[in-house]
């Protein structure tokens, strides 16, 4: 069964606010920028789309420790990501990270699932 996806104005408004930020963004920020850009526009409707989305592969959701659930277009690539000690922002950074889970070997007590790599500073805006 093909899976078929649609175009409407909601999920344009949420593409095209993860491609102005152009980082991942909480369900907060979605909201923000899809208001901005299709006002009236739900917060159920945008956590449905964002769901669908994620099952179509037009967006990957990002778990990193100490944030919300944040969103980012797929790129393809295992990419790292930065926290901007000064505004908490997190950006996707370019280039693939290494293959770190084939090289460590984990106690047998543990399984581990995934990985992430992540580097800590001022993002530009920050730094100046």
């Amino acid at each position: 069964m093909t899976h078929r996806v649609r175009h409407t104005k909601q999920r344009a408004a949420i593409l095209d606010t993860l491609e102005a930020m152009n980082r991942p963004l909480s369900l907060d920020e979605i909201q923000v920028g899809a208001r901005e850009r299709c006002p009236g526009i739900g917060e159920r409707t945008i956590f449905r789309n964002l769901k669908e989305m994620m099952d179509e592969y037009l967006l990957v959701r990002v778990f990193l420790p100490g944030k919300p659930t944040l969103y980012e277009l797929p790129t393809g690539e295992h990419r790292p990501h930065f926290i901007c000690r000064n505004c908490d922002q997190v950006f996707q950074l370019p280039g693939e990270t290494p293959e770190v889970m084939s090289r460590y070997k984990a106690p047998p007590e543990f399984e581990i699932d995934g990985e992430d790599v992540v580097f800590f500073g001022r993002c530009p805006a920050c730094k100046k």
